[in-house]
């Protein structure tokens, strides 16, 4: 693993892991993401750093991205030539940022970074877990997906709830989700599933350790090109199933207290 330290010896109040796979065909979406974290952060006048975790990709996309590093000061790079899968790369992004409050999103911007607005106050309250939803009231859907996709979407996130405990939180997939760094320690080394399912799995295990969870509306948009196929769907049954079995054989061992560093 070779990391871009771009580090200040101060910890920052937020980090943002963005995990990255094949996105050369979106690269002005990246681009533009990036400046649109710069500029949020600045107009904020708080500390941050951005992580972008390299998922093994095939297609250039890590020049590309050491390309723009060169760019913003406050990027580091997780170098990574093996591809193991989004939640991996969330995993491994977490564990390493710093910021007392740590989001993660998705490359190509389909949540624009300036909805951390609207999580920003919870934080404050007390909120221990933050998520965006396209599925309650507030949402603002820019750009649909197609209407297979949002069918099994919706389907999908019904067996979610349902299989994993999780009713009523309406959206577990959307990939804009933060925490506290306490949260992160806590739940975050004990997750197993490396790739689509990693976003319920952590809000299953943040629910059964007792941190509360926020959901909030957010803006979307539909990039396009999605990585996420029909065998993306079957890989986040296989892993639901997973999340289900180790519940059910203590794996997360719930009622312990993992040694916070």
């Amino acid at each position: 693993m070779e990391n871009n330290q771009k580090m200040e010896n101060k910890k920052p109040m937020y980090s943002v892991v963005i995990p990255t796979y094949n996105e050369s065909k979106r690269y002005k979406e990246m681009v533009a993401h990036l400046h649109s974290i710069e500029d949020y952060f600045s107009s904020l006048g708080q500390s941050y750093e951005v992580l972008i975790v390299l998922d093994g990709p095939t297609d250039g996309t890590d020049k590309l991205v050491k390309e723009q590093a060169e760019k913003f000061k406050e990027i580091r790079i997780i170098d990574r030539k093996e591809n193991r899968g989004k939640g991996y790369s969330v995993r491994e992004g977490l564990m390493e940022a710093q910021g007392q409050i740590r989001l993660f999103t998705d490359m190509d911007g389909a949540t624009p970074i300036k909805m951390l607005d609207r999580m920003i106050p919870f934080f404050q309250n007390g909120a221990d877990i933050v998520i965006g939803s396209r599925d309650i009231v507030g949402t603002e859907i820019k750009k649909h997906q197609p209407k297979w996709k949002e069918f099994l979407g919706n389907v999908g996130n019904i067996l979610i709830q349902v299989v994993a405990g999780l009713w009523g939180i309406r959206d577990t997939q959307c990939g804009f989700k933060a925490f506290t760094e306490k949260v992160v320690k806590d739940i975050i080394p004990r997750t197993t599933v490396d790739r689509w399912g990693v976003d319920f799995e952590i809000l299953v295990i943040g629910k059964k350790r007792g941190f509360s969870i926020k959901e909030v509306p957010v803006e979307w948009l539909d990039a396009g090109s999605s990585l996420v196929g029909i065998s993306g769907y079957i890989d986040t049954l296989r892993e639901l199933a997973k999340v289900r079995w180790n519940l059910m054989r203590g794996t997360y061992r719930l009622k312990e207290d993992l040694e916070q560093n």
